[in-house]
């Protein structure tokens, strides 16, 4: 990424677009005991996950835009 910060109303718009399920433990099937995994790790996490999908979005309106210019 381009080192650039998402604003809120960046990150609220595309966390209404893209959503990750929560999983309560019993609808895993595993036999392993559960990692411990914070909230705020889950939150870095989910910021991230944020992040990549608006790049992906910048990248794909850059390729649609490169496309359309070439035909």
């Amino acid at each position: 990424m381009d080192g650039t910060i998402m604003s809120d109303e960046n990150i609220d718009q595309t966390q209404q677009d893209f959503e990750l399920p929560i999983f309560k433990s019993q609808e895993c099937e595993s036999t392993e005991i559960a990692p411990q995994v914070t909230l705020d790790m889950f939150n870095e996490l989910q910021l991230e996950v944020m992040q990549l999908h608006a790049e992906f979005a910048k990248l794909r309106r850059q390729f649609e835009e490169q496309k359309n210019s070439d035909s």
